[in-house]
């Protein structure tokens, strides 16, 4: 057995990422979206940090982390462990060994505290593998594909890389990470869980037609409240001028809520229990249909114009959402939703032009300020 301590300043940085370390601790966020859709290729996140050696089965990695905002990924050769995702993510865990395309291959619970330490354990065993967070067991299984994979004695004869990613702009501390090889010994798994991990319906129903305060009830109080008056603003205040029609799809934990102007525009708020996300964009329309009825892929794009609005009022607020304008990351391949946008003196090829923002009250306030200028740009528009 030989146990492996990393020190920190071990880590090195591929791709788009910030790390800093400060104290005892390892800052790092990702500066460019990754794909994480793990439906194409093996182990497509192109933006990380990194370990340079590599480290043979059996193994156990011990790492205490937090996360400011969903999400990160433990990537080990060929394969992942998402932890703290959305609970519809149909790939949370892939095989190391690759070539592990099919969804929902994984019941795994990797919910966590966001905003905490945590402690998690991942176990890979000659017979069997385990996710372990805060000593409870959240995933086991003896029939991964890496366990009777001929790849260990060829493509990973020498080991596996390990590497640590975040969804952009989620701020990921890491406190510790230790790696113990096993050598001709067995690592030693705790009992799993009493109760079996559900997984969530693979998609959203609109059928119970819930109320939003039964869907965000897993969220924080005041971010509870910051979604309400944001309902009200969108529904009441802007009525007449956006015209926002509200569409709340599944309920509690797992709810998506939507507010489409027929101008074209929608804002999107994704919820997974304690966790959420929100987004907001010009509409892509994908079938033949509705780009005949609404005059192409999109009925309009005022992305740019709504840059140069915020700008008159902020320079830095506006560049601010430019650089939180969702990057292309390669998800399906050949996508129609890839646009290419220009703005102040900087290039950008975007998924859609897709705004995202955290799980945090101030980002509301920024959404609501882009909304604002979108208005403002609407009402002096007769055309519109």
């Amino acid at each position: 057995m030989t146990i492996h301590k990393v020190p920190l300043e071990s880590f090195l940085i591929y791709g788009s990422v910030s790390s800093d370390i400060s104290g005892s601790e390892l800052h790092m966020t990702t500066n460019a979206t990754i794909n994480t859709l793990f439906s194409r290729t093996d182990t497509p996140i192109k933006s990380y940090i990194y370990l340079p050696d590599k480290y043979k089965l059996p193994f156990r990695i011990d790492m205490t982390v937090k996360i400011d905002s969903p999400a990160m990924y433990l990537i080990i050769g060929k394969g992942h462990i998402a932890i703290g995702t959305d609970g519809l993510d149909n790939r949370s865990i892939t095989s190391i060994v690759g070539e592990e395309f099919k969804p929902r291959q994984h019941k795994a619970n990797n919910n966590i505290s966001i905003g905490e330490f945590v402690h998690i354990s991942v176990i890979y065993g000659r017979r069997a593998m385990q996710l372990i967070i805060n000593g409870e067991s959240r995933y086991y299984s003896k029939k991964d594909a890496y366990i009777i994979s001929p790849l260990l004695d060829t493509e990973f004869r020498d080991g596996f890389e390990l590497k640590l990613a975040c969804d952009k702009r989620t701020l990921l501390t890491l406190a510790s990470f230790t790696i113990i090889e096993y050598e001709d010994s067995e690592p030693e798994f705790i009992p799993e869980s009493a109760s079996a991990y559900v997984l969530p319906p693979p998609c959203l129903s609109v059928a119970e037609k819930p109320t939003i305060i039964y869907c965000i009830q897993g969220l924080e109080q005041q971010l509870q409240q910051t979604i309400l008056d944001t309902d009200k603003y969108l529904c009441e205040t802007l009525k007449k001028s956006m015209k926002f029609k509200r569409k709340i799809e599944g309920g509690y934990p797992y709810a998506k809520i939507t507010y489409v102007s027929p101008l074209g525009f929608s804002y999107k708020l994704s919820i997974s229990g304690q966790t959420m996300t929100h987004s907001m964009g010009w509409i892509d329309y994908n079938t033949k249909r509705e780009q005949e009825k609404y005059g192409g892929i999109k009925k309009a794009d005022y992305s740019i114009i709504t840059l140069e609005k915020l700008a008159e009022k902020s320079r830095d607020f506006a560049n601010k959402m430019f650089f939180q304008m969702k990057e292309c990351a390669g998800c399906y391949g050949y996508c129609i939703h890839r646009n290419h946008y220009e703005y102040n003196g900087k290039k950008k090829i975007s998924c859609g032009g897709t705004i995202q923002f955290k799980m945090f009250p101030s980002e509301f306030v920024d959404a609501r300020k882009v909304i604002e200028a979108i208005d403002e740009i609407v009402q002096a528009d007769t055309s519109v």
